[in-house]
Formats: C-alpha cells, structure tokens, sequence
C-alpha cells in the first residue's frame, strides 16, 4: 500500500535526527527499522536533499550522502529536531489559521476542521505558545465572495487598478481567496476578458453577489493548456509569484524545469518576453514559435527607431 503524503513527510522529517544519533547507518537497516522497503528510504532522502534547509531559501540543498548503501550527514545544519516550530513558525502559523477561518466562514464542515486545528494548535502549554487576539480582517468582502464561490455565481465589483490608475467594474466568477507574501489575493474567472485573473483584495473597494455562472460555457470559453517552461536560476521569483498556477516543478542543472495550467496566454506570451531571457518556453511549440515571433518583431521594430 502507497503512503500517504503525510504520512511519508513525518517518516522523512524523522529519518534525518535518526541518521544524525546513527552516522553510517545503511538503507537496509533504515528500511527494517521504519518498516519500509529500501527504495522508499531512498526516495525519502532524495526528497529530503532536494527540500532545502529550513530558513534559507528552497535552492539549499541539505548536504547528505548514501552512496554505496551508506547514509552519512555532513553537517547537522538544524536538522536536529525538524518536527519542532519556532516561535516564528508559531505565530505564521497562528496568523493563518486565524485567516483561514475568517475566508471559510460559510463553509461549516471545513470550519470545523480548522477550529479544530486552532484548538491543538493554540492550546499548546510552552514557552512559545502563540496568544492570538480575536479579530476580522481588513477585508471586508469575505463573507459575499466566499457565498459566491461555494454557490458558484457571479461576484461584480469596482477594482482599483494601481499599476494603471484606472477604476473598473468587473464580473467575475471567483475560484478560491488565497495568502501570499502577506496580501490577501482573489483568484477567478474575469468575464469581459474571458480568461482567469487574479485581483488584489484590497483594490476591490465594492463587491455584491450575482447571478448564478454558467460554469459549463466558462469551462469550454477557457480551454486551459499545460505549458513547460525552463527558468533560470535568476527568475525564481516568477514562481513565487505564479505558484497558484503551477502544477510541478523540477531543478535540473541551477534551472526550474516548470509546468504551469493556464488559459491566459496573453498574459503568460507578456510575462515570458518581459523576464527575456530568464525564461524559455519547451512545450507545447506554437507558443514557444509564438513568443520567439513577437521577440523578433520587438527587436527589428527598436532597431527601426534606433
């Protein structure tokens, strides 16, 4: 029977202090002492080096070796106790346990989950345990939008777009409320521009719910398509920004070896030639002759003004 993933992150997150207190412990012993078989005990190292080190950023590979069917550690680099949070990883965890709830509130079953969570969580008698002060969000549309994505309709809203100064209204059928970097984002499907987008939550300064959406014609409007994209080492920050998009991903050779689900190709044919040449596209071929077509009008209509 396959793990599952939670099950093989703890057996991972566990092997490591084991081959610290056992150095020069073989994957034959580790299989009969976690009760696995030698190829998942490979496979939990394998992801274990490719995690990175906790703290830095995720290109910082954890520096182990099991050649010859011998697992060594070089440097114990705060691996020691990896199921242990610290007060900073507490209180992040705190914080968005506290938004999770307050984006779910009209979704009892996963409200419970989450209440339960917070209990555990927030109950915890040490040194670190995290108080958190009951209290909205700024958001003040997170009822009317979360109604509408469990209800599947329409939310229309005025959006302030900072980058282009320009108030707009906007029907969209929202997909999910998400946190990253600190800011509160809305992923959805934008009507007028027939492709998905994502909106800052704090541009939106109205919103009231609509119709209901007609899912089936937004499913076939979007046709989504999986892109293979190469990026540098340089441009990683494309995939932090791009991660609600992102299916799998692969370092090979200091590049991301990226594959992204999306239906925006306008947008994603502007976001390859502005991070030029950071960023290649593989598959499927017609963008990737697409893009190099509009890179070399770019280039010859510069050279004109030139």
């Amino acid at each position: 029977m396959s793990d599952t993933a939670a099950v093989r992150a703890l057996r991972t997150m566990d092997l490591i202090p084991y081959i610290l207190e056992h150095p020069g412990i073989s994957i034959n012993q580790l299989s009969k002492i976690f009760n696995v078989a030698e190829k998942e005990i490979e496979k939990d190292l394998q992801l274990a080096f490719m995690c990175g080190l906790p703290g830095y950023t995720p290109y910082e590979l954890i520096d182990l070796t099991y050649e010859e069917g011998v697992v060594s550690i070089i440097d114990p680099q705060v691996l020691n106790k990896p199921r242990n949070f610290s007060s900073n990883e507490r209180v992040v965890i705190a914080l968005g346990l506290e938004i999770l709830k307050e984006i779910n509130l009209s979704n009892p079953e996963n409200l419970k989950k989450i209440d339960k969570l917070r209990e555990k969580f927030l109950d915890k008698k040490d040194e670190d345990s995290v108080i958190v002060v009951e209290q909205d969000l700024s958001f003040p549309f997170l009822n009317i939008i979360n109604q509408a994505i469990f209800e599947k309709r329409i939310v229309i809203f005025d959006y302030q777009s900072v980058s282009k100064d320009v108030l707009s209204s906007r029907n969209v059928l929202p997909h999910k409320l998400y946190l990253q970097n600190g800011n509160l984002y809305l992923s959805g499907y934008d009507v007028q521009a027939h492709s998905d987008r994502i909106f800052k939550a704090d541009q939106i300064l109205s919103c009231t719910i609509g119709d209901l959406a007609d899912t089936d014609r937004f499913h076939q409007t979007q046709q989504e398509e999986i892109v293979e994209l190469i990026v540098n080492h340089d441009n990683f920050n494309f995939i932090e920004r791009n991660s609600s998009i992102i299916i799998d991903q692969e370092k090979t050779n200091g590049q991301l070896h990226v594959k992204i689900r999306t239906s925006n190709f306008d947008w994603l044919k502007r976001a390859i030639l502005s991070n030029a040449p950071s960023i290649k596209v593989i598959s499927p071929e017609s963008l990737a002759s697409e893009v190099e077509q509009m890179a070399s009008d770019l280039i010859s209509a510069y050279s004109h003004q030139s």
